[in-house]
Protein backbone atom coordinates (compact mmCIF):
# COMPACT_ATOMS: atom_id res chain seq x y z
CA UNK A 1 0.00 0.00 0.00
CA UNK A 2 1.73 3.43 -0.93
CA UNK A 3 1.81 6.18 1.55
CA UNK A 4 -1.03 8.67 0.75
CA UNK A 5 -0.04 12.33 0.39
CA UNK A 6 -2.57 15.44 0.62
CA UNK A 7 -2.69 18.05 -2.35
CA UNK A 8 -1.10 21.28 -1.22
CA UNK A 9 -3.78 23.50 -1.55
CA UNK A 10 -5.46 20.88 1.24
CA UNK A 11 -2.14 20.94 3.49
CA UNK A 12 -1.91 24.82 3.18
CA UNK A 13 -5.51 25.52 3.95
CA UNK A 14 -5.76 22.99 7.19
CA UNK A 15 -2.84 24.26 8.36
CA UNK A 16 -4.54 27.85 8.25
CA UNK A 17 -7.84 26.50 10.18
CA UNK A 18 -5.63 25.06 12.79
CA UNK A 19 -3.24 27.67 13.87
CA UNK A 20 -5.94 30.38 12.99
CA UNK A 21 -7.98 28.89 15.47
CA UNK A 22 -5.12 28.40 17.73
CA UNK A 23 -4.32 32.10 17.58
CA UNK A 24 -7.78 33.34 18.51
CA UNK A 25 -8.74 30.93 21.59
CA UNK A 26 -5.09 32.19 22.76
CA UNK A 27 -5.74 35.96 22.41
CA UNK A 28 -9.49 36.18 23.07
CA UNK A 29 -10.93 35.97 26.73
CA UNK A 30 -11.16 31.93 25.58
CA UNK A 31 -7.49 30.57 26.20
CA UNK A 32 -6.11 27.04 25.88
CA UNK A 33 -4.26 27.44 29.29
CA UNK A 34 -7.50 28.01 30.90
CA UNK A 35 -9.43 25.55 29.55
CA UNK A 36 -9.78 22.08 30.93
CA UNK A 37 -12.44 21.08 28.13
CA UNK A 38 -9.72 21.67 25.55
CA UNK A 39 -6.68 20.22 27.52
CA UNK A 40 -4.88 17.62 25.66
CA UNK A 41 -5.51 13.90 26.35
CA UNK A 42 -1.54 13.37 26.49
CA UNK A 43 -0.30 16.34 29.16
CA UNK A 44 2.74 15.21 30.92
CA UNK A 45 3.93 16.32 34.48
CA UNK A 46 6.44 18.40 32.33
CA UNK A 47 3.75 20.53 31.10
CA UNK A 48 4.05 24.04 32.26
CA UNK A 49 4.55 27.71 30.95
CA UNK A 50 8.03 28.30 32.03
CA UNK A 51 11.38 26.65 30.41
CA UNK A 52 14.64 26.67 32.23
CA UNK A 53 17.24 28.38 30.61
CA UNK A 54 19.96 27.56 32.82
CA UNK A 55 22.98 25.45 32.10
CA UNK A 56 24.00 24.28 35.65
CA UNK A 57 21.18 23.10 36.48
CA UNK A 58 20.34 19.19 35.94
CA UNK A 59 19.86 18.26 32.22
CA UNK A 60 19.20 14.30 32.86
CA UNK A 61 15.98 15.33 35.09
CA UNK A 62 12.85 16.12 32.26
CA UNK A 63 10.71 17.51 34.79
CA UNK A 64 12.40 20.51 35.50
CA UNK A 65 11.65 21.85 31.51
CA UNK A 66 9.04 23.43 30.29
CA UNK A 67 7.00 24.78 27.04
CA UNK A 68 6.19 28.30 26.05
CA UNK A 69 1.71 28.21 25.66
CA UNK A 70 2.03 28.36 22.06
CA UNK A 71 3.57 24.97 21.76
CA UNK A 72 1.32 22.12 22.50
CA UNK A 73 2.11 18.14 23.10
CA UNK A 74 -0.49 16.05 21.27
CA UNK A 75 1.11 13.31 21.62
CA UNK A 76 4.45 11.00 22.11
CA UNK A 77 5.79 7.52 21.60
CA UNK A 78 8.45 5.84 22.91
CA UNK A 79 8.83 3.60 19.87
CA UNK A 80 8.90 0.82 23.01
CA UNK A 81 7.41 -1.24 20.54
CA UNK A 82 4.76 -1.87 17.50
CA UNK A 83 1.26 -0.34 18.42
CA UNK A 84 -0.03 2.95 19.12
CA UNK A 85 0.99 5.25 21.91
CA UNK A 86 -1.43 4.75 24.53
CA UNK A 87 -0.63 0.62 23.89
CA UNK A 88 3.32 0.14 23.61
CA UNK A 89 4.84 3.64 23.20
CA UNK A 90 4.53 5.27 27.01
CA UNK A 91 7.49 6.09 28.40
CA UNK A 92 7.82 3.22 30.91
CA UNK A 93 8.12 0.72 27.98
CA UNK A 94 10.99 2.67 26.34
CA UNK A 95 13.42 2.13 22.64
CA UNK A 96 16.86 1.37 24.88
CA UNK A 97 19.19 3.02 22.61
CA UNK A 98 19.78 6.03 20.47
CA UNK A 99 16.49 8.10 18.28
CA UNK A 100 18.01 10.13 15.30
CA UNK A 101 16.54 11.52 12.06
CA UNK A 102 13.11 11.85 11.27
CA UNK A 103 11.19 12.78 8.24
CA UNK A 104 7.78 12.53 6.61
CA UNK A 105 6.19 11.97 4.05
CA UNK A 106 2.05 11.45 3.43
CA UNK A 107 0.78 9.37 6.47
CA UNK A 108 4.09 7.84 7.16
CA UNK A 109 6.97 8.80 9.65
CA UNK A 110 10.48 7.41 9.36
CA UNK A 111 13.02 7.35 12.13
CA UNK A 112 16.37 6.07 12.63
CA UNK A 113 17.55 4.03 15.40
CA UNK A 114 21.17 3.38 16.81
CA UNK A 115 21.43 -0.42 17.07
CA UNK A 116 20.57 -0.66 21.03
CA UNK A 117 20.85 -3.00 24.04
CA UNK A 118 18.05 -5.66 24.36
CA UNK A 119 15.05 -6.10 24.81
CA UNK A 120 15.31 -3.44 21.46
CA UNK A 121 18.06 -4.76 19.92
CA UNK A 122 19.19 -4.64 16.20
CA UNK A 123 17.09 -1.83 15.38
CA UNK A 124 17.95 0.55 12.04
CA UNK A 125 14.67 2.36 11.14
CA UNK A 126 11.03 2.90 12.89
CA UNK A 127 7.95 3.32 10.56
CA UNK A 128 5.19 5.73 12.36
CA UNK A 129 1.50 6.01 11.29
CA UNK A 130 0.44 9.60 11.31
CA UNK A 131 -2.37 9.20 9.65
CA UNK A 132 -4.98 10.06 12.39
CA UNK A 133 -2.86 13.89 12.47
CA UNK A 134 -3.27 14.41 8.70
CA UNK A 135 -7.02 13.82 9.03
CA UNK A 136 -7.95 16.28 11.37
CA UNK A 137 -9.37 19.45 10.79
CA UNK A 138 -9.95 20.67 13.76
CA UNK A 139 -7.88 20.67 17.31
CA UNK A 140 -10.19 19.22 19.03
CA UNK A 141 -9.25 15.98 16.38
CA UNK A 142 -5.69 16.89 16.72
CA UNK A 143 -5.46 16.10 20.36
CA UNK A 144 -7.28 12.93 19.96
CA UNK A 145 -4.95 11.56 17.22
CA UNK A 146 -2.16 9.26 18.12
CA UNK A 147 0.77 8.08 17.01
CA UNK A 148 1.73 4.57 16.19
CA UNK A 149 4.53 2.39 15.02
CA UNK A 150 3.44 -0.38 12.27
CA UNK A 151 6.87 -1.38 11.68
CA UNK A 152 10.83 -1.86 12.74
CA UNK A 153 13.55 -2.40 10.37
CA UNK A 154 15.82 -4.44 11.81
CA UNK A 155 19.61 -3.23 11.24
CA UNK A 156 21.73 -6.23 9.07
CA UNK A 157 24.33 -5.26 11.12
CA UNK A 158 24.24 -5.08 14.88
CA UNK A 159 26.89 -2.85 15.38
CA UNK A 160 25.26 -0.01 12.38
CA UNK A 161 24.02 3.45 14.33
CA UNK A 162 21.58 4.56 11.50
CA UNK A 163 22.56 8.30 11.16
CA UNK A 164 20.39 9.56 8.61
CA UNK A 165 17.05 8.84 7.05
CA UNK A 166 15.71 10.39 3.81
CA UNK A 167 12.45 9.32 1.72
CA UNK A 168 11.98 9.63 -2.16
CA UNK A 169 9.38 12.26 -3.45
CA UNK A 170 6.28 9.74 -3.63
CA UNK A 171 6.88 7.94 -0.33
CA UNK A 172 7.76 4.68 -2.37
CA UNK A 173 11.55 4.06 -0.62
CA UNK A 174 13.84 5.47 2.40
CA UNK A 175 17.68 5.75 2.34
CA UNK A 176 19.12 4.90 5.75
CA UNK A 177 23.00 6.33 6.06
CA UNK A 178 24.74 3.89 8.78
CA UNK A 179 28.04 4.05 10.30
CA UNK A 180 29.55 2.09 12.92
CA UNK A 181 28.47 2.73 16.79
CA UNK A 182 32.09 2.24 18.01
CA UNK A 183 33.44 5.15 14.99
CA UNK A 184 31.36 7.54 16.63
CA UNK A 185 31.24 7.44 20.29
CA UNK A 186 34.13 5.94 22.96
CA UNK A 187 30.85 4.73 25.51
CA UNK A 188 28.50 2.09 24.37
CA UNK A 189 26.08 2.11 27.34
CA UNK A 190 23.29 0.79 26.09
CA UNK A 191 26.29 -1.36 24.02
CA UNK A 192 25.20 -2.36 20.27
CA UNK A 193 23.23 -6.00 20.59
CA UNK A 194 26.09 -8.10 18.81
CA UNK A 195 23.87 -11.31 19.96
CA UNK A 196 22.13 -10.96 16.41
CA UNK A 197 22.62 -13.08 13.18
CA UNK A 198 23.46 -9.98 10.63
CA UNK A 199 23.12 -10.73 6.94
CA UNK A 200 25.94 -8.33 6.14
CA UNK A 201 29.73 -7.87 7.80
CA UNK A 202 29.43 -4.19 6.93
CA UNK A 203 28.10 -1.68 9.61
CA UNK A 204 28.88 0.95 7.11
CA UNK A 205 26.22 1.21 4.39
CA UNK A 206 23.76 3.67 2.22
CA UNK A 207 20.47 1.22 1.83
CA UNK A 208 17.50 1.73 -0.09
CA UNK A 209 14.58 0.50 1.74
CA UNK A 210 11.13 -0.30 -0.35
CA UNK A 211 8.47 1.26 2.04
CA UNK A 212 5.49 0.78 -0.48
CA UNK A 213 4.21 -1.35 2.14
CA UNK A 214 4.84 0.28 5.24
CA UNK A 215 4.21 -2.45 7.36
CA UNK A 216 6.72 -4.73 5.57
CA UNK A 217 9.98 -2.35 4.97
CA UNK A 218 12.23 -4.60 2.73
CA UNK A 219 15.97 -3.58 1.99
CA UNK A 220 15.96 -3.46 -1.63
CA UNK A 221 20.00 -1.78 -1.94
CA UNK A 222 23.15 -1.48 -0.33
CA UNK A 223 26.32 0.32 -0.79
CA UNK A 224 28.62 -0.65 1.67
CA UNK A 225 32.55 -0.17 -0.12
CA UNK A 226 33.56 2.10 2.86
CA UNK A 227 35.44 1.55 6.29
CA UNK A 228 32.80 4.07 8.42
CA UNK A 229 30.31 4.84 5.68
CA UNK A 230 28.33 7.94 5.06
CA UNK A 231 26.74 10.55 7.89
CA UNK A 232 24.08 12.06 5.82
CA UNK A 233 22.57 11.19 2.60
CA UNK A 234 19.68 12.91 0.35
CA UNK A 235 17.34 12.10 -2.37
CA UNK A 236 16.56 14.19 -5.26
CA UNK A 237 15.47 13.43 -8.97
CA UNK A 238 16.94 15.36 -11.76
CA UNK A 239 16.01 15.20 -15.15
CA UNK A 240 13.72 12.40 -14.30
CA UNK A 241 16.73 10.22 -12.80
CA UNK A 242 17.22 9.74 -9.32
CA UNK A 243 19.97 9.97 -7.40
CA UNK A 244 20.89 9.60 -3.74
CA UNK A 245 23.75 12.19 -2.80
CA UNK A 246 25.89 11.06 0.21
CA UNK A 247 28.17 12.60 3.08
CA UNK A 248 31.04 10.42 3.83
CA UNK A 249 32.47 12.43 6.83
CA UNK A 250 35.12 10.54 8.66
CA UNK A 251 38.83 11.70 7.92
CA UNK A 252 40.23 8.06 6.55
CA UNK A 253 41.53 8.98 3.08
CA UNK A 254 37.96 8.31 1.57
CA UNK A 255 35.51 11.38 2.48
CA UNK A 256 33.69 14.13 -0.04
CA UNK A 257 30.25 14.37 -1.61
CA UNK A 258 29.05 10.60 -3.18
CA UNK A 259 26.68 10.82 -6.13
CA UNK A 260 24.67 7.46 -6.69
CA UNK A 261 22.53 7.06 -9.58
CA UNK A 262 19.40 4.90 -7.95
CA UNK A 263 17.67 2.05 -9.75
CA UNK A 264 14.54 1.41 -8.58
CA UNK A 265 13.64 -1.61 -10.26
CA UNK A 266 16.74 -3.18 -9.17
CA UNK A 267 17.04 -1.33 -6.11
CA UNK A 268 20.68 -0.59 -6.81
CA UNK A 269 23.09 2.27 -6.07
CA UNK A 270 25.34 2.70 -8.85
CA UNK A 271 28.80 5.42 -8.03
CA UNK A 272 28.89 8.12 -10.63
CA UNK A 273 31.34 10.93 -8.69
CA UNK A 274 33.23 11.64 -5.38
CA UNK A 275 33.89 15.50 -4.98
CA UNK A 276 35.52 17.35 -2.55
CA UNK A 277 36.85 20.34 -1.56
CA UNK A 278 39.69 21.97 -3.35
CA UNK A 279 42.00 24.00 -1.41
CA UNK A 280 43.45 25.93 -4.67
CA UNK A 281 39.47 27.01 -4.80
CA UNK A 282 40.35 29.85 -2.46
CA UNK A 283 37.40 29.66 -0.17
CA UNK A 284 36.80 28.93 3.66
CA UNK A 285 37.67 30.00 6.72
CA UNK A 286 40.73 27.54 7.05
CA UNK A 287 40.48 24.93 10.32
CA UNK A 288 38.90 21.70 10.32
CA UNK A 289 37.44 20.47 6.74
CA UNK A 290 35.15 17.45 7.57
CA UNK A 291 32.00 17.63 5.12
CA UNK A 292 28.86 17.06 7.23
CA UNK A 293 25.41 17.11 5.52
CA UNK A 294 23.52 18.47 2.05
CA UNK A 295 20.02 19.49 0.88
CA UNK A 296 19.02 20.06 -2.58
CA UNK A 297 16.23 22.10 -4.08
CA UNK A 298 15.23 23.00 -7.58
CA UNK A 299 16.10 26.60 -7.77
CA UNK A 300 13.57 28.45 -10.48
CA UNK A 301 15.97 31.42 -10.98
CA UNK A 302 19.08 29.62 -11.84
CA UNK A 303 16.95 26.49 -13.09
CA UNK A 304 19.08 23.97 -12.09
CA UNK A 305 19.10 21.66 -8.33
CA UNK A 306 21.20 23.39 -6.01
CA UNK A 307 23.04 21.90 -3.06
CA UNK A 308 23.98 23.40 -0.12
CA UNK A 309 26.91 21.73 1.35
CA UNK A 310 27.93 22.10 4.82
CA UNK A 311 31.83 21.72 4.87
CA UNK A 312 32.70 22.79 8.92
CA UNK A 313 35.38 25.22 8.87
CA UNK A 314 35.89 25.71 5.56
CA UNK A 315 32.05 27.05 5.52
CA UNK A 316 28.93 26.42 3.39
CA UNK A 317 29.07 26.03 -0.53
CA UNK A 318 26.34 26.04 -3.38
CA UNK A 319 27.01 23.39 -5.79
CA UNK A 320 24.77 22.84 -9.16
CA UNK A 321 23.81 19.63 -9.16
CA UNK A 322 22.51 19.75 -12.64
CA UNK A 323 25.34 17.18 -13.93
CA UNK A 324 26.07 14.40 -11.02
CA UNK A 325 28.93 13.57 -12.78
CA UNK A 326 30.50 17.30 -13.19
CA UNK A 327 29.53 19.12 -10.14
CA UNK A 328 29.93 22.46 -10.41
CA UNK A 329 30.80 25.67 -7.54
CA UNK A 330 27.83 28.27 -7.60
CA UNK A 331 28.23 29.69 -4.46
CA UNK A 332 29.86 29.82 -1.08
CA UNK A 333 29.45 31.27 2.68
CA UNK A 334 32.51 31.73 5.33
CA UNK A 335 31.25 30.40 9.08
CA UNK A 336 32.96 27.74 11.29
CA UNK A 337 31.03 24.41 12.24
CA UNK A 338 28.99 24.60 9.44
CA UNK A 339 26.84 21.73 10.18
CA UNK A 340 23.45 21.79 8.54
CA UNK A 341 22.01 24.32 6.20
CA UNK A 342 18.04 25.00 4.35
CA UNK A 343 17.04 26.86 2.25
CA UNK A 344 13.15 28.01 2.70
CA UNK A 345 10.89 26.44 0.04
CA UNK A 346 9.65 29.03 -1.34
CA UNK A 347 10.89 32.23 -1.89
CA UNK A 348 10.24 34.73 0.99
CA UNK A 349 9.37 38.11 -0.52
CA UNK A 350 11.48 37.43 -3.04
CA UNK A 351 14.68 36.91 -2.26
CA UNK A 352 16.06 32.94 -2.18
CA UNK A 353 16.80 32.34 1.86
CA UNK A 354 18.98 29.89 3.29
CA UNK A 355 19.09 29.08 7.10
CA UNK A 356 22.41 27.60 7.95
CA UNK A 357 23.11 26.53 12.00
CA UNK A 358 26.63 25.44 13.49
CA UNK A 359 26.96 22.06 15.99
CA UNK A 360 29.20 23.01 18.89
CA UNK A 361 30.48 19.57 20.42
CA UNK A 362 31.78 22.12 23.71
CA UNK A 363 31.98 25.96 25.10
CA UNK A 364 33.78 27.57 27.46
CA UNK A 365 31.97 30.81 28.41
CA UNK A 366 30.54 31.15 25.15
CA UNK A 367 27.72 31.06 23.21
CA UNK A 368 25.09 28.11 22.65
CA UNK A 369 25.44 27.86 18.80
CA UNK A 370 24.69 30.18 16.33
CA UNK A 371 21.65 29.61 13.60
CA UNK A 372 22.29 32.38 10.73
CA UNK A 373 19.48 33.58 8.71
CA UNK A 374 21.41 34.15 5.20
CA UNK A 375 20.45 36.07 1.93
CA UNK A 376 21.73 33.64 -1.17
CA UNK A 377 20.62 35.67 -4.01
CA UNK A 378 24.46 36.30 -4.72
CA UNK A 379 24.15 33.16 -6.63
CA UNK A 380 22.64 34.72 -9.53
CA UNK A 381 25.56 36.94 -10.16
CA UNK A 382 27.43 33.88 -10.32
CA UNK A 383 30.81 32.78 -8.70
CA UNK A 384 34.27 34.37 -8.82
CA UNK A 385 35.83 32.75 -6.22
CA UNK A 386 34.66 35.42 -3.08
CA UNK A 387 31.56 34.91 -1.02
CA UNK A 388 28.18 35.82 -2.72
CA UNK A 389 26.01 35.01 0.02
CA UNK A 390 25.27 37.24 2.69
CA UNK A 391 24.39 37.21 6.21
CA UNK A 392 21.15 38.99 7.25
CA UNK A 393 20.76 37.86 11.14
CA UNK A 394 21.79 35.07 13.46
CA UNK A 395 20.37 33.79 16.71
CA UNK A 396 21.59 32.07 19.80
CA UNK A 397 20.24 30.45 22.37
CA UNK A 398 22.14 31.27 25.28
CA UNK A 399 25.45 33.34 25.69
CA UNK A 400 27.96 32.79 27.85
CA UNK A 401 27.92 29.34 28.67
CA UNK A 402 29.75 26.61 29.48
CA UNK A 403 28.75 22.79 28.21
CA UNK A 404 30.22 19.70 26.54
CA UNK A 405 28.83 16.52 24.93
CA UNK A 406 26.73 18.89 22.67
CA UNK A 407 24.73 20.06 25.59
CA UNK A 408 23.20 23.18 24.30
CA UNK A 409 24.53 22.90 20.53
CA UNK A 410 22.06 23.51 17.49
CA UNK A 411 21.20 20.65 15.45
CA UNK A 412 18.45 19.81 12.72
CA UNK A 413 15.91 21.70 11.60
CA UNK A 414 12.78 22.45 8.89
CA UNK A 415 12.40 25.78 7.16
CA UNK A 416 8.89 26.07 6.04
CA UNK A 417 7.02 28.26 3.61
CA UNK A 418 5.44 30.47 6.05
CA UNK A 419 9.10 31.79 7.05
CA UNK A 420 8.79 30.05 9.91
CA UNK A 421 12.19 27.42 11.52
CA UNK A 422 11.44 24.73 13.63
CA UNK A 423 14.50 23.54 14.95
CA UNK A 424 16.18 20.69 16.82
CA UNK A 425 18.33 22.30 19.43
CA UNK A 426 19.82 19.27 21.79
CA UNK A 427 18.97 19.95 24.93
CA UNK A 428 17.06 23.05 24.02
CA UNK A 429 14.51 20.84 22.57
CA UNK A 430 12.68 22.36 19.93
CA UNK A 431 12.53 26.51 19.17
CA UNK A 432 10.08 27.85 17.10
CA UNK A 433 11.94 30.81 15.05
CA UNK A 434 10.28 33.54 12.88
CA UNK A 435 11.77 34.88 9.78
CA UNK A 436 11.42 38.63 8.61
CA UNK A 437 13.32 39.13 5.38
CA UNK A 438 12.58 43.05 5.54
CA UNK A 439 13.63 43.04 8.76
CA UNK A 440 16.66 40.95 8.32
CA UNK A 441 15.78 39.14 11.38
CA UNK A 442 16.04 35.97 12.86
CA UNK A 443 13.87 35.88 15.86
CA UNK A 444 12.64 32.72 18.73
CA UNK A 445 8.65 32.87 19.25
CA UNK A 446 8.32 30.00 21.27
CA UNK A 447 10.11 26.74 22.10
CA UNK A 448 8.73 23.34 23.48
CA UNK A 449 11.69 21.93 26.01
CA UNK A 450 9.70 19.66 27.94
CA UNK A 451 10.44 16.01 28.13
CA UNK A 452 9.26 12.46 28.95
CA UNK A 453 10.92 10.21 32.20
CA UNK A 454 11.88 7.36 30.62
CA UNK A 455 14.06 5.19 32.77
CA UNK A 456 18.23 6.30 32.92
CA UNK A 457 19.46 2.38 31.58
CA UNK A 458 17.23 2.98 28.13
CA UNK A 459 19.55 6.43 27.08
CA UNK A 460 22.58 6.65 25.09
CA UNK A 461 25.65 7.24 27.25
CA UNK A 462 27.70 7.37 24.43
CA UNK A 463 26.40 10.62 23.18
CA UNK A 464 24.16 12.43 26.13
CA UNK A 465 22.22 11.32 28.64
CA UNK A 466 20.33 14.72 28.94
CA UNK A 467 16.14 15.22 28.61
CA UNK A 468 15.19 16.48 26.04
CA UNK A 469 17.85 15.73 23.57
CA UNK A 470 16.72 16.76 20.65
CA UNK A 471 17.83 15.55 17.09
CA UNK A 472 15.31 16.61 14.23
CA UNK A 473 12.34 18.73 14.03
CA UNK A 474 10.17 18.45 11.25
CA UNK A 475 6.63 19.85 10.11
CA UNK A 476 4.41 18.29 8.31
CA UNK A 477 0.53 19.24 7.30
CA UNK A 478 0.55 21.50 10.03
CA UNK A 479 2.11 19.44 12.91
CA UNK A 480 6.09 19.20 14.04
CA UNK A 481 6.88 15.82 14.46
CA UNK A 482 10.12 15.61 16.78
CA UNK A 483 12.35 12.88 17.28
CA UNK A 484 14.45 12.74 20.79
CA UNK A 485 17.61 10.98 20.73
CA UNK A 486 17.09 9.44 24.52
CA UNK A 487 13.09 9.83 25.13
CA UNK A 488 11.45 8.94 21.96
CA UNK A 489 8.95 10.92 19.26
CA UNK A 490 7.20 13.86 20.21
CA UNK A 491 3.71 15.41 17.76
CA UNK A 492 3.45 19.36 18.77
CA UNK A 493 1.22 21.82 17.58
CA UNK A 494 2.67 25.19 17.27
CA UNK A 495 0.35 28.04 16.87
CA UNK A 496 2.43 30.97 15.54
CA UNK A 497 0.95 34.16 17.57
CA UNK A 498 -0.45 32.49 20.44
CA UNK A 499 0.33 32.03 23.87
Amino acid sequence: MAPKSGSNGREVSRRTVLETTGAALAGGAFSLAASGGLASAHEFSGDTSTGTTSSSHDHTDASTHGKTGNAELLDYHSLGAVGSSAESGTADSPHYGGITELRTNGDYAYVGCFSSDNPTGDRGMAVLDISEFNAAEKPKELRAAELSVVAFLRNDDPAAAVMDVKVSADGQFVFLSKQPYTALFDETDPKPDTDGDGASASASALQAIDVSDPANPLVVGTYDAWTTGPHNATYHEIDGEEYVFAVKDLGDGTSGLYAFRFERTTGALALLNRWTYDGDLGVGDGGLAYIHDITIQDDPRLDTPVGYLSYWDQGLFALDLADPTNIEMLGHYSMNAAHYAEPAPTYLDGTRVLVAGQELSSQQDGSSGTVYLLDADGLDRGFDGTDNVARLDEWNWQENVSFENFTLSPHNFDVTADGRVHLGHYHGGTRFLAIDVSGESLAEEGYFQAAKEVPESSKTEGLNHAAPFTWSAVEHEGVTYVSDTNTGVYAIRYKPGGT
